[in-house]
């Protein structure tokens, strides 16, 4: 369904609750990586109120926002399934950086739609090293969901995934579509993302709660020699009355783990 469709059915089935601008993210490790609604409030270079990350070495409680973020790293448009995908890289320290902030860790992140919804990865040192950690970051919460169990919303949505990040190559992005059907007390989302090399991340039957949850325990993830990973745990939201999503797969380990995020199909 696209999205001009999408957004008639949700006015006809549906009373958008929930509180403006609510928040909505998740951590693979909550002692590298918090997220939370900025905090940092220095103007001209970081705003308060907006979708943010906060890392160990600056204190996981000064929560910086993306919006921001992206002005001081470089971005490369990759392609993708549907045309191109920007993607931030923040690589600390860097030249005119302050001296307190070396040990930030190297930053890959990217918006999701044209909201306030971020998703990426985090390493203290470079995307190989142990502290890898995937995150997603929103403001806009969804928190109901359109359709009925007669009478079903269905919605396509164009993705991609993070994983281990390399602007040399491309960006190495992984990218495909997940397809969501809506029941309005529950409902399902299932698809799969893959990269160039053939690494692929299918997030299994997840579950959409009746307040646009996204939730799994069954992603795995696979190249062409077969299944390197499974068992993994898919934890995502919908924002902007459902135009954009999400999330993070976390498995065992670090390697496999991706951050998505992605907008209804035009």
């Amino acid at each position: 369904m696209y999205k001009s469709q999408l957004f008639l059915a949700i006015a006809a089935t549906l009373v958008v609750s929930g509180a403006a601008n609510a928040f909505d993210g998740d951590s693979s490790n909550t002692s590298n990586v918090a997220v939370g609604v900025s905090t940092v409030n220095a103007p001209p270079f970081h705003y308060p109120n907006r979708a943010g990350i906060a890392v160990n070495s600056s204190g996981l409680t000064n929560f910086v926002d993306f919006e921001s973020l992206k002005n001081y790293g470089s971005s490369n448009n990759s392609t993708v399934d549907w045309g191109t995908h920007t993607v931030y890289e923040l690589n600390f320290p860097y030249t005119g950086a302050p001296e307190d902030h070396d040990n930030l860790g190297v930053f890959s992140f990217a918006q999701a739609g044209d909201g306030d919804v971020w998703f990426g990865e985090w390493s203290a040192y470079g995307t190989s090293d142990a502290t890898r950690t995937v995150y997603y970051s929103g403001l806009n919460e969804d928190t109901s969901i359109p359709g009925s169990i007669s009478v079903p919303v269905e919605a396509t949505y164009n993705v991609v995934g993070i994983n281990n990040y390399d602007p040399t190559s491309g960006g190495n992005l992984l990218s495909g579509q997940f397809d969501a059907t809506f029941y309005g007390v529950t409902g399902t989302l299932t698809g799969d993302i893959e990269n160039a090399s053939g690494f692929n991340i299918n997030i299994g039957n997840a579950t959409i709660s009746a307040t646009a949850v996204i939730s799994s325990s069954n992603a795995v993830a696979s190249d062409t020699g077969g299944t390197l990973a499974s068992s993994g745990t898919v934890s995502g939201r919908f924002f902007n009355s459902y135009a954009d999503l999400a999330g993070i797969v976390d498995f065992s380990g670090t390697q496999y783990d991706t951050a998505f995020g992605g907008s209804v199909a035009d």
